[in-house]
């Protein structure tokens, strides 16, 4: 279980003001560079609550999920769900058109339309 609202605040004070000062080292086996955390026991700490966040977001999808295919039940094939006359619930259908990128990257080839493609540059947090 995670922690309550005012001790993750001051866990994050707490890390804000101690982790945020880590060293540069490079890795000798990879072109890598890596931050050697300053406390480790924050750091640890820090990890372990977000380890409990991720298990209680799931627990909270998962049950959003179910109440989500009991309303979706209850409403069928009509539009709406009402409660004494007014709808609380709805229905959204619709079809989508998908592009087939494989079918176009072959017919519009990077090397031949450079214009069609765009570069992003993206980061992602992996926590191993």
């Amino acid at each position: 279980m995670s922690r309550d609202v005012s001790e993750f605040e001051a866990l994050v004070a707490d890390a804000k003001a101690k982790l945020i000062a880590g060293k540069v080292v490079v890795q000798p086996e990879s072109d890598k560079t890596a931050v050697e955390a300053e406390d480790a026991v924050m750091a640890n700490e820090l990890l372990a609550e977000r380890s409990a966040l991720d298990e209680e977001i799931k627990l909270l999808e998962a049950r959003k999920k179910a109440i989500d295919a009991i309303i979706k039940t209850a409403i069928g094939e009509a539009d709406e769900l009402l409660v004494h006359g007014a709808k609380v619930a709805s229905i959204s259908r619709w079809r989508e058109t998908a592009v087939q990128t494989d079918a176009v990257k072959d017919m519009f080839p990077l090397i031949d339309f450079p214009e069609l493609y765009k570069r992003t540059d993206k980061s992602r947090l992996n926590i191993h």
